[in-house]
């Protein structure tokens, strides 16, 4: 089967079902996302510590 006229052919394992891409995209988003999650839960981690450390000097001022 040819797709144009450059001789540029397609075989059966350029075709993909439209299933398989959607699930492959999905896996992808979602890997990226689980990333992003992580990475903001350990900026968050680091704010609290921070905020911790800040909340102790403070009251350590009153003792």
């Amino acid at each position: 089967m040819t797709l144009d006229d450059k001789s540029t052919t397609v075989t059966d394992a350029d075709i993909f079902e439209f299933g398989e891409v959607v699930d492959k995209a999905c896996k992808g988003l979602m890997d990226k996302q689980i990333k992003y999650s992580i990475r903001r839960i350990q900026e968050m981690e680091d704010t609290l510590s921070e905020l911790e450390r800040e909340l102790d000097a403070f009251l350590g001022d009153f003792k």
